[in-house]
């Protein structure tokens, strides 16, 4: 039985404009790795979809997700005018079992051929579905074919933050951390299906320019254990090697102290770490009030995510772009002293560490703090 309820019909969203085709190296690749969106009129944090009207417009959507069964699921729903053709549609899923092997699935589509709701909180991309229309928001993946139905269910609790920015040109929220999920796993060879729970984070990021000219490097760590206060973490290397970080401590669904005034100092690299693209074994974080840091642990998957791209463009697009995406397991340890006249708090947890490269880390972007 489909886990799918009825679908909205087709819609072309905002921002739609006369179909052109666009056969453009380095931004089609770059989408389906960190993408890009535009700059619109829409309220931070609203969590819709807000595709601009660029020929390098993109937005995309991150989820991580921990289960107390040791599963984890990695998941991105993409939407770019990159490429030949506007409004493509990519969703890519990667679910980790507890023995550590790891299922790939993914669904791409032209324009016409995905469906987004009117008010842009439902995406349906083949089999995958990411809808954020109701009290309760569900993600699933539903093919026979493949032998793979998995759903998963979250009602959103927050935080929902961002940067604070007058003009910053790679925008993102902070929509979940922490928050509890729900859901099930089946795949073909199992005997039934399995019930989860566990915590999900999910970041929505979009610009206006190809990815590539923005971010050479991102790498972000979401608490994923039940054990308040969440950290979340964020730094961006630029392709001149400028660094743009935010620190979250978040509780009870609120932001409980935020900032980008610190150093992080990308300490060594992790063992069995590919010489292209350095993955740091510990993320030192230093300020006056704050300190403290990240180990990164065992890896749980490595993809070029070139691979989520269909021939003959793949292929193209490989003489431009080297990307590479990891995830791993982490653990943090961060002293924090809010104010004059509150104690200094020790937060403590563990989490996932994602490092994603558009291109391989040249020798002029160090790896200490600036």
């Amino acid at each position: 039985m489909s886990l799918r309820a009825n679908a909205p019909e087709p819609v072309q969203g905002r921002g739609r404009r006369p179909d052109r085709r666009r056969w453009l190296a380095g931004g089609f690749a770059a989408a389906v790795l960190l993408a890009p969106l535009a700059a619109m009129a829409f309220e931070r944090g609203d969590r819709l979809s807000h595709l601009g009207d660029s020929d390098t417009a993109s937005e995309y959507w991150d989820i991580t997700a921990h289960f107390d069964s040791d599963h984890h699921l990695f998941a991105r729903f993409l939407i770019t005018n990159e490429g030949p053709g506007d409004r493509t549609a990519i969703a890519t899923w990667q679910l980790i079992d507890p023995d550590g092997k790891r299922t790939e699935f993914r669904n791409g589509r032209r324009k016409q051929r995905w469906t987004l709701s009117p008010k842009g909180d439902r995406i349906e991309i083949g089999s995958s579905l990411f809808d954020q229309s109701a009290a309760v928001h569900r993600l699933e993946y539903d093919s026979t074919k493949r032998g793979i139905r998995v759903a998963f269910q979250y009602s959103p609790a927050g935080p929902v933050g961002w940067p604070e920015s007058a003009a910053d040109p790679y925008p993102f929220d902070l929509l979940e951390l922490g928050t509890p999920v729900t859901g099930t796993i089946w795949l073909e060879g199992m005997d039934e299906t399995a019930s989860v729970a566990g915590t999900i984070a999910i970041t929505h990021t979009w610009m206006e320019a190809s990815e590539a000219d923005l971010a050479l490097r991102r790498i972000e760590f979401s608490s994923t254990d039940a054990a308040e206060p969440f950290l979340y973490l964020s730094d961006r290397t630029a392709p001149s090697g400028e660094r743009e970080r935010w620190l979250v401590v978040a509780q009870n669904g609120k932001l409980l102290h935020q900032t980008r005034d610190f150093e992080l100092e990308l300490a060594d690299s992790a063992t069995g770490d590919i010489g292209d693209y350095p993955i740091p074994a510990e993320l030192r974080i230093s300020r006056s009030g704050l300190g403290g840091g990240i180990q990164t642990g065992p890896r749980l998957a490595d993809i070029n995510p070139l691979e989520a791209i269909p021939q003959p463009f793949r292929f193209l697009l490989s003489f431009k772009l080297r990307p590479h995406r990891v995830w791993a397991r982490a653990s943090f340890k961060v002293k924090l002293l809010v104010g004059q006249d509150t104690p200094e708090t020790v937060l403590k947890g563990s989490g996932i560490t994602t490092v994603t490269y558009t291109n391989p880390l040249p020798p002029k972007v160090t790896q200490t703090g600036n």
